[in-house]
């Protein structure tokens, strides 16, 4: 099997696209242990609690001194909760594995000025409210009212998910754009809604739904609001699942 090249990942924070600014990132997944050792043990014991997800990124001074710069963004974000960030791998593959963090923030910047190199900076990003991981249900330029191509999320799920639309650029004036995450259980079926996102400017925005997550999402947009066009990702997350 053909490994995926690093050029097929993408790192999107709100309504930015860093990619382009972004040399390399690292996600990390772990689990705290707690010690639970009890009088009766014959050797320490631990216990695995909650899971943290972090992203560190590495980039370029790109684009010095110009709104929506990697370093003018990073820095407005440092300990300022709120915002969304989002690293895809392999997006040569339908459905990729996304890992989403929620209302995080600037954990961090450091700028390398080296006399015979480029400009650098690297950044991470805190853990906020946690991380999530679903599949890249679509990411692309939509220019009228209607579905995109679903994706297979592997399974149908029970316990409920997120969804999580990144709007990078919208085309002319939006009021109240309607973009929906629905689902089937089958590829060819009948989708219905597990969220309505509602879009009035570029950003980032999160559903929450519970009960069943069906196999097959995809993205539908209902409404342009008065846009021509958008270009966005839609994330969806099954709990027991994709995460």
């Amino acid at each position: 099997m053909a490994a995926s090249k690093g050029t097929l990942a993408r790192l999107l924070v709100d309504e930015f696209d860093f990619s382009g600014e972004t040399s390399d990132f690292t996600v990390t997944l772990a689990i705290g242990e707690e010690d639970c050792t009890v009088l009766t043990s014959t050797a320490a014991e631990f216990t695995g609690v909650l899971a943290a997800i972090s992203i560190d990124q590495n980039g370029y001074m790109n684009n010095i001194n110009q709104p929506g710069s990697l370093e003018e963004e990073l820095w407005n974000r440092l300990g300022v909760q709120g915002s969304y960030v989002a690293a895809l791998i392999g997006i040569d593959n339908a459905g990729c594995p996304a890992y989403v963090l929620e209302n995080t923030f600037g954990a961090s910047m450091e700028i390398a000025a080296p006399a015979t190199g480029l400009l650098t900076l690297n950044g991470s990003w805190g853990q906020g409210k946690g991380g999530h991981r679903g599949v890249n249900a679509y990411g692309g330029t939509v220019n009228a009212i209607g579905t995109q191509p679903s994706v297979d999320t592997g399974a149908a799920g029970a316990a409920g998910g997120e969804a999580y639309l990144f709007v990078r650029t919208i085309g002319g004036v939006a009021a109240g754009a309607q973009i929906k995450a629905q689902h089937a259980t089958t590829q060819g079926g009948t989708y219905t809604d597990l969220g309505t996102f509602t879009v009035s400017a570029v950003g980032a925005q999160k559903l929450t739904f519970s009960g069943t997550v069906n196999r097959w999402v995809r993205l539908n947009v209902t409404n342009m609001g008065g846009a021509t066009s958008f270009v966005l990702t839609l994330i969806v997350c099954s709990r027991g699942v994709t995460e």
